[in-house]
């Protein structure tokens, strides 16, 4: 079973293809013969079932249902549903299928724009942490050996806290790594799939 991101990723460029197809004048069971043969990820193996299934004696709209209960998005259902509810009752497909991919399209391009609008300031904070971290902790660290003098001077207070901060130059740097990792897996995770 395929999930929602491979379901979701190649729909509209199926929606599309099917819309060509139908529109040159092939019919529905050849357009979905040939969606099946490849290109649209887990859409052309349901096809490909289903044209496998039709071949041992299956029914078109019995196997769409099928099909459609089992789909993890609502946006595939609705398709395998507009296909089906064609073979029962002949309705405008192409009309359905161009309204359908519109309505895809407008999904898709709020789901970039949200993506897009989350992570715009992420390169910002990446530079900022990357760059900065090892800059200030590394003069820290380095201040007892250029100013061996400091750390004995009565009047400076806190000059311990100097010497602390340059033994956790490196567990910092570490830290530092680690969490622009986490930044860079929590924004490849909240990817929303459709490109």
């Amino acid at each position: 079973m395929a999930t929602n991101q491979e379901e979701s990723a190649d729909l509209l460029y199926a929606m599309r293809a099917v819309m060509v197809l139908l529109g040159s004048g092939i019919g529905l069971e050849s357009a979905l013969q040939m969606i099946g043969r490849g290109g649209y990820g887990a859409i052309s193996r349901d096809f490909r079932e289903v044209i496998s299934n039709l071949q041992r004696g299956s029914k078109l709209e019995q196997e769409l249902a099928k099909l459609s209960r089992d789909a993890s998005t609502k946006a595939y259902s609705r398709f395998l549903n507009t296909l089906r509810t064609n073979v029962t009752s002949d309705t405008d497909l192409l009309r359905a299928l161009e309204q359908q991919s519109e309505r895809e399209e407008e999904e898709r391009n709020d789901k970039l724009s949200t993506y897009i609008e989350k992570l715009s300031g992420l390169p910002t904070i990446l530079l900022t942490v990357g760059m900065l971290s090892p800059i200030i902790f590394g003069v820290v660290a380095m201040l007892p050996t250029i100013q061996p003098g400091l750390l004995n001077n009565p009047w400076l207070p806190g000059t311990g806290y100097l010497v602390l901060m340059a033994n956790l130059f490196g567990p910092v740097l570490l830290l530092t790594i680690l969490l622009m990792v986490l930044i860079g897996y929590r924004a490849h995770s909240s990817d929303p799939g459709v490109i």
